[in-house]
């Protein structure tokens, strides 16, 4: 049977090599399904399981680190919403291997990793192993949490899991023995935590890839209103709406929250009044006490004391249902027969829908940036790609869920980033761009304008789209490297294929609307990563692919390669809340412009060598002159307005068309 479940499995594996879920490279593949099947309970989105996977170089034998707490994963702390009682941290720790048969050689690897990774009192310095930044981020992060919800006395489990081909029936002695070593050791770094070691084969993953996520379920009612089009007023008992939110595994069907805005969060006040009515036999009915739960379907039928539902999504009274999940998860019994009021919203109008979700959701303090899925603008994107055939998840997962291809969707931090790098011509800001911008209206309304032509999104989709494609050709081999390598450098490349093409970096939006995107081949693609590549300071950190120094260098290059023009159009576009950051003191009393004489400009520009500058230059022209910084800067920036000295940004030198005249090798810091 073993067998024959490993056929069905490589089977899904090739569809989804030829699908580039996420990737063509069957490991990689292999260990996408691997974290989307062990973690299906939690719902995770594509860009959620990617931010766990931290497998490559020095990753310690570990392919999958995910932190969830009260069943949400942690991606960014400064953004999570922190629960302050009753906390369940899990970590799930895979490791994921194409192999037709369970090996010892993983759990050695994890074995010599897991005591210092999970040593949280140990230091980065401390560390005896090499760890890549991505494993030590996840650490990190543990640990920021570990430390943070101390106050909480929140329950910590932490669960491994290694995944391949095999069979789980015949693991080797010798290896269930390394797994429970593995725990012991988990556990005796921790004076309070549950450790559980679990072998997934191919019999395993196929069960989890046949549970289907359902959308049309029974509700059975105590009593109902019907109003037009058949939507309802209900009361149904309390233990039969948990039968409803609970699937066979007894796991929450989180999926039915997609288009609920907010997260669980935790044990606030609320949820405690919440919890207090379920435990207090002597309380008035439930329904007196507590605000029911808005379910939004596209058909209801009743049929006696049961509705039938489709299509269900429960936009309103998330806190208010886990609580109850939670309730009857832990034992709870229902024996004063209490009952929960529901309403029942009827629509297949999707403009109807978003505004019944943004209603029922401003009644209390949600993050604005939760709201903006209903933002008109966002419904008109989604409208525009999918007739395109891209799919734009403004709800998390709503497009997976009914069935459409992976391989089309995008997400909002996807083409924001785009927009960022391809309008804004600010590749740098794009690579670090981070959902958190949206919170802040400026920003957010700068990239999601009204005013930008709708055309435009499909066009920055595609260029983006064929961008990987080509990166995927010429990316490096080691594993891991799927979705990084494409974030890293899909938004530089996919503005230097565009702005080679057109023969300009300062194109226009009508240009780019007008851009033939097959024009992004292979070739070019593969042209400009080696480009990118004989850059003089090519990156070696993380962090260097996001410097504006770097992107100048590389697109001044190009500009010289190619002759591209106006390299000098690249913008600084920061998000608002990295502006903030670096704003100057409100009060602060602006400099005067210094007066500039004939005689001393004369001077300056005796003084000047040939372009291009060297480094120090003007502390070495304020020493010749005897002058003050602001008087030779400002003299420096006035022979060069009346063209007697070029503009030079970075040690290039510019006309003033645009042109490239030469390029400073040393490399020459700004004035």
């Amino acid at each position: 049977m073993a067998k024959n479940d490993t056929v069905l499995l490589d089977g899904i594996i090739e569809q989804r090599i030829l699908d580039a879920l996420p990737s063509i490279r069957r490991d990689e593949v292999f260990e996408f399904l691997a974290f989307e099947q062990v973690l299906k309970n939690f719902d995770l989105s594509r860009d959620e399981l990617e931010s766990g996977w931290v497998d490559g170089r020095d990753d310690g034998g570990i392919d999958g680190f995910f932190i969830l707490i009260n069943g949400h994963l942690l991606r960014d702390p400064e953004v999570f919403t922190w629960p302050k009682r009753n906390v369940e941290i899990e970590v799930w720790i895979l490791t994921c291997k194409h192999h037709d048969t369970f090996q010892q050689a993983p759990l050695n690897s994890m074995l010599a990793s897991i005591p210092e990774l999970l040593d949280l009192s140990l230091e980065r310095a401390e560390l005896r192993g090499a760890y890549s930044d991505e494993m030590l981020k996840a650490k990190a992060l543990l640990h920021l949490a570990y430390r943070r919800l101390s106050t909480t006395h929140p329950t910590l489990s932490i669960h491994f899991a290694y995944v391949s081909r095999g069979d789980s029936s015949t693991v080797a002695e010798n290896i269930r023995a390394r797994a429970n070593q593995l725990t012991a050791t988990t556990q005796a770094l921790f004076s309070s935590c549950t450790a559980s070691f679990e072998f997934i084969g191919s019999a395993e993953l196929i069960a989890s890839y046949r549970r289907i996520r359902k959308f049309s379920l029974s509700l059975p009612v105590l009593e109902y209103l019907a109003r037009e089009q058949a939507s309802y007023v209900v009361l149904a008992r309390l233990e039969e709406f948990y039968r409803f939110v609970k699937d066979e595994s007894n796991a929450l069907r989180r999926y039915l929250f997609d288009s609920n805005v907010r997260d669980y969060l935790g044990s606030n006040q609320v949820n405690e009044d919440i919890l207090g009515s379920l435990q207090d036999p002597a309380a008035p009915d439930f329904w007196w006490l507590n605000n029911g739960v808005t379910i939004l379907a596209t058909a209801a039928i009743s049929l006696g004391k049961t509705i039938q539902l489709e299509d269900i999504q429960i936009v309103n009274g998330l806190q208010t249902t886990e609580t109850i999940f939670r309730y009857f998860q832990s034992g709870g019994s229902n024996t004063s027969n209490r009952a929960l009021l529901i309403k029942i919203v009827v629509s297949t109008d999707a403009t109807v829908r978003d505004r019944i979700i943004l209603a029922t959701n401003s009644q209390s303090v949600v993050e604005l940036a939760s709201l903006r899925a209903t933002d008109k603008i966002q419904r008109d994107i989604e409208d525009i790609l999918e007739r395109h055939e891209w799919y734009y998840e403004r709800r998390r997962n709503y497009y997976r869920n009914i069935g459409k291809p992976p391989s089309r969707f995008v997400t909002p931090m996807y083409i924001a980033a785009g927009y960022v790098s391809l309008i804004k011509k600010s590749p740098a800001t794009a690579a670090r761009l981070k959902s958190r911008f949206m919170r802040e209206d400026e920003s957010y309304a700068e990239v999601f304008s009204e005013r930008t032509p709708l055309q435009a999104w499909p066009i920055i989709t595609d260029v983006l789209k064929r961008t990987e494609d080509g990166l995927a050709l010429v990316r490096p081999t080691k594993p891991g490297e799927g979705e990084r390598f494409f974030a890293k450098w899909r938004n530089l490349i996919a503005l230097l294929a565009v702005s080679k093409t057109l023969g300009t970096f300062s194109y226009g939006v009508s240009d780019l609307i007008n851009f033939d995107t097959t024009n992004i081949s292979s070739t070019l693609v593969a042209e400009l990563w080696s480009l990118i590549q004989g850059t003089q300071k090519v990156p070696t950190k993380t962090k260097d692919y996001r410097s504006e120094l770097f992107i100048m260098e590389v697109c001044s290059a190009a500009a010289l390669t190619y002759g591209i023009q106006n390299p000098q159009a690249l913008d600084r576009w920061k998000s608002l809340e990295h502006r903030k950051s670096r704003a100057p003191p409100k009060n602060q009393i602006p400099i005067p412009f210094p007066t500039l004489s004939e005689d001393f400009l004369n001077q300056v520009d005796a003084a000047l060598p040939q372009q291009p500058w060297q480094p120090g230059l003007l502390s070495l022209m304020i020493f010749k002159l005897g002058s003050s910084k602001p008087l030779v800067k400002a003299a420096i920036n006035e022979l060069i307005r009346r063209g007697r000295r070029h503009k030079q940004h970075n040690g290039v030198v510019y006309n003033p068309d645009g042109t490239v005249l030469a390029l400073d090798p040393t490399r020459s810091p700004k004035l």
